[in-house]
């Protein structure tokens, strides 16, 4: 039973509220949330659930964080808005591009705000393809990503991205032209049908194919993300991203490393290229940049990208890019991440959970693979584990409800709807992750293979 003010509020959300990738009209899911501490999430009946998906991967300083709050209480004090546009400056947003170039790669000094990844995504392509412009090589415009990934829904993005394309492009009309998607490095469902390490890291040995097959210079960039997030929190093999690096720097395409899932801490590293100690052209950041307190994100550009465009005019914008409100959460996070060693915490307590998926986890009947890292984690839950057949919906939403039942709060999906995300706060302790992962594993155990 729920209580008539819960009712009241679940009646007013199927009467007016449009939800994000949800059905139209469509049958909700029965909680409203309403508060929200450390890594819990409270509804409006006063249950606490185990955050363990970190809202779309976005909290990873959990919930509740005074700093933050009172970072963005003393700023809206002092100012509500101003405009970033035509060269004018902001004290929180300047404070903010100068902590965020103390903990980026080196090269990466130069920042274009936003309001989120998807903006973030968008700028980043525009960004490639101007810098080619700049130097007068206006043919290379064709953009290359990878089947199974994320990198938002807005019009360019949505391009770009190569995840549930189906889904996010029916009834939208035609992608844009001048994308191209090669396959991705999930290799335990490899799209080359060969095995790791004896495949020579095939998919990205296709990229310098591809790149060559259509002419290098009609490419502008390749974009991905170091782990794959919405296609499930998978990670490529340990020699695919240097080996991406040489193709693009001798093909002379831009490397866009997409962080706006992976980032700030997210894989024990500040960010996830940090492990495969790479340096992208283009960067970009949103989610853990403020930890979601407010939406915001970033576009940042290495100094050889940024020497090239200076002198242009850039007519690349949005209304509230460099809000001093959001800049002033950001900094506030940014403080924290360094102040508390967050990064250090999520590798620690990432390879505890880690150790306790692959021993405990791994072999139970319907986990076929575990991929990621520190706090950035994926089960992939099969019906037969021989053949890799994934879990058909009725257990997928089974799992879900159950799980929601004993107080954790799950996402379940990727590419083919069938990894569970153990992606918490990157603040987690280990017997915070100890209480989640005693919880889901009996639920997970009594899955029936079919």
């Amino acid at each position: 039973m729920t209580s008539n003010r819960t009712e009241e509020l679940l009646k007013a959300d199927r009467e007016h509220v449009i939800h994000p990738t949800y059905v139209v009209g469509g049958e909700i899911g029965g909680i409203v949330f309403e508060n929200a501490h450390g890594v819990m999430v409270v509804d409006t009946e006063g249950k606490e659930y185990i955050d363990l998906s970190s809202q779309l991967v976005c909290c990873n300083l959990g919930h509740g964080r005074k700093e933050i709050i009172d970072a963005i209480t003393k700023a809206v004090n002092k100012m509500d808005y101003t405009s970033t546009y035509f060269g004018f400056g902001n004290v929180t947003n300047i404070e903010c591009a100068q902590r965020l170039a103390k903990i980026t790669p080196e090269n990466l000094n130069h920042f274009f705000f936003v309001s989120g990844g998807s903006e973030a995504v968008e700028s980043a392509l525009k960004f490639a393809r101007f810098y080619q412009h700049s130097r007068g090589k206006d043919s290379k415009i064709k953009i290359i990503s990878l089947y199974n990934s994320y990198h938002g829904t807005s019009g360019i993005s949505t391009s770009a991205t190569g995840f549930g394309r189906g889904l996010y492009t029916t009834g939208f009309g035609p992608s844009l032209n001048g994308f191209l998607h090669i396959p991705s490095y999930y290799c335990y469902r490899c799209p080359f049908g060969l095995s790791y390490p004896e495949c020579n890291i095939r998919c990205a040995q296709f990229l310098e194919e591809v790149i060559e097959s259509e002419d290098p210079n009609t490419v502008a960039a390749f974009i991905a993300e170091p782990i794959q997030g919405a296609g499930g929190v998978i990670d490529p093999p340990q020699e695919y991203w240097p080996m991406v690096r040489r193709i693009c720097t001798e093909h002379d395409v831009l490397l866009i490393g997409d962080e706006v899932m992976s980032g700030f801490a997210r894989t024990g590293k500040m960010f996830a290229l940090e492990h495969w100690n790479i340096k992208p052209d283009i960067m970009t950041m949103a989610k853990g940049i403020t930890g979601a307190y407010l939406p915001f994100g970033a576009v940042a550009l290495s100094d050889k990208v940024c020497e090239a465009l200076k002198g242009k005019f850039v007519a690349q914008g949005y209304t509230y890019s460099g809000h001093p409100l959001a800049s002033a959460a950001s900094v506030a996070a940014l403080d924290i991440y360094v102040k508390d060693r967050v990064a250090e915490n999520a590798a620690n307590v990432g390879k505890h959970i880690r150790e306790r998926l692959d021993a405990e986890f791994l072999p139970l009947p319907c986990v076929g693979n575990i991929g990621g890292k520190g706090v950035f984690l994926g089960l992939e839950l099969v019906k037969d584990k021989k053949n890799k057949v994934p879990i058909d919906a009725d257990m997928r939403e089974g799992l879900s409800q159950k799980m929601l039942r004993h107080g954790v709060y799950p996402r379940i999906g990727g590419s083919v709807n069938n990894r569970l995300y153990i992606c918490p706060p990157c603040i987690m302790t280990i017997e915070e992750a100890d209480r989640a992962l005693d919880i889901i594993k009996p639920l997970i155990a009594d899955l029936k293979p079919k």
